[in-house]
């Protein structure tokens, strides 16, 4: 006897594909921030007089010295511009210093205008006489990055930026000390213009910083010219680089199921391969810092031993950013064990004597151009700074009364602002009501 097949409820035959299609709903929502994200120290708000060199030159590049007081006249640099003119024609070898100089000189008289225009000039001649890859060139494009600074242009200085890598061989070896700088300086700026927000959409720069970065730090690596000094300086900006692409980087959300029937879904964006390399390096960029970091180590010579701290440092600060307090209490102890082992007792006590703001190499701190002209945006900050690097309390007071409304934010950033906590005999303790001043960037 066959047996009598069971016919489902209607009500019944819909709910498996009432399941499905709530699952394709919840996949397709949102994922939510991850709880606890640290804040950027440095991007909004930074300790008053802190500063780090990876924002740029605050201070412009000394000029050489002034000539006599007698010679301060910028009609004997026109007739001797006209000289050298008749006798050379408008190209002549000879135009490019006293070019040079009276450019020097209008920027000291305020001309900032003119100066440009004798620098550029200057730069122009050298390169017609001595070809386009002339080091004879890098002492005028510096004093031309300043005037780029000055006057706000960061288009210009970003091309010429681009050029002056290009001048020192685009980061290829062989690396030599001058090679290797200029390398250091093109990603130092590389940094600097992402923080400036130069770009409208910024993935193709972040990713090829990142790049650029890593393909230095793996040929020096294995470049026996490239001094331990030259090594660690591509390692921390790499670091740097790291830290930008964790807080500045979303990835895309997308549905984990696409519609059925077709492969490419019907009026959805294919996702950039730029933005997917970028979100996979943003997978693995915390076990890519602490690998960076722990490689560094290995290579820091054990006599070096205030470097050998201080990359052991970077290794804690690195875990404790990330919110891994085990592992960053570990290298906070070989920290502690290294320097008091070296009698190097108050090298100690300031890196671990007291709380301090994470990160604390300037990965986000960027001063606006002209923002040192004005009068800064101060408050007054005091707050409690638990044993797990977690500040409570904090209450917020502006300086200047007519700042009153700034002091909101920076109350709410200190809530999210990581902490390396005070460390006595290796163990991390709470700190009660510091009291600190900051400035406002913003």
């Amino acid at each position: 006897m066959v047996g009598k097949l069971n016919k489902p409820h209607p009500r019944q035959g819909l709910r498996p594909l009432l399941q499905v299609l709530g699952l394709v709903c919840v996949l397709m929502l949102p994922l939510p921030a991850p709880a606890g994200t640290p804040a950027p120290y440095g991007e909004y708000f930074v300790r008053l007089g802190q500063s780090w060199q990876d924002a740029g030159r605050l201070v412009p590049l000394p000029l050489p010295a002034a000539p006599e007081a007698a010679e301060l006249d910028s009609a004997r640099y026109e007739r001797e511009l006209d000289q050298l003119e008749n006798r050379g024609g408008p190209y002549a070898e000879a135009l490019a210093e006293p070019l040079a100089d009276m450019a020097r000189l209008l920027r000291r008289s305020g001309d900032i205008a003119g100066a440009q225009e004798a620098y550029q000039r200057a730069l122009h001649v050298v390169r017609i006489n001595e070809g386009l890859y002339s080091e004879r060139q890098v002492p005028i494009l510096r004093e031309l990055f300043d005037i780029y600074r000055m006057t706000g242009d960061l288009a210009m200085l970003d091309g010429r930026y681009d050029y002056f890598f290009r001048l020192y061989g685009s980061g290829q070896p062989p690396y030599t000390p001058i090679r290797l700088g200029a390398g250091l300086e093109y990603l130092r700026w590389q940094r600097e213009a992402l923080r400036l927000g130069l770009d409208e959409q910024d993935t193709e720069r972040l990713l090829a910083l990142h790049s650029l970065n890593e393909k230095m730090l793996q040929q020096a690596a294995v470049d026996p010219a490239v001094d331990f000094a030259g090594y660690r300086a591509l390692a921390l900006s790499q670091l740097r680089n790291l830290y930008l692409l964790l807080d500045r980087y979303e990835p895309m959300v997308e549905p984990m199921v696409q519609p059925m029937g077709t492969g490419a879904p019907g009026g959805w964006k294919e996702v950039d391969p730029g933005q997917r390399r970028l979100e996979t390096l943003q997978r693995n960029a915390v076990a890519r810092g602490r690998t960076l970091l722990e490689e560094l180590i290995q290579r820091t010579p054990a006599e070096q031993v205030e470097e050998l701290a201080d990359a052991w440092l970077e290794l804690g600060d690195w875990n404790q950013w990330n919110d891994r307090p085990q592992q960053a209490l570990a290298a906070y102890g070989e920290v502690a064990s290294l320097l008091q082992e070296a009698g190097l007792d108050d090298l100690l006590h300031e890196r671990l004597g007291q709380p301090v703001e994470l990160p604390a190499n300037g990965a986000f701190w960027q001063p606006r151009p002209g923002q040192d002209a004005t009068e800064p945006v101060v408050v007054q900050a005091s707050y409690d700074v638990s044993a797990a690097g977690r500040a409570s309390n904090v209450d917020v007071k502006a300086v200047v009364s007519e700042h009153a409304g700034k002091a909101g934010k920076v109350r709410r950033s200190l809530g999210q602002t990581r902490f390396r906590p005070s460390l006595v005999n290796g163990e991390p303790q709470a700190s009660a009501r510091l009291s600190r001043q900051y400035e406002v960037l913003d």
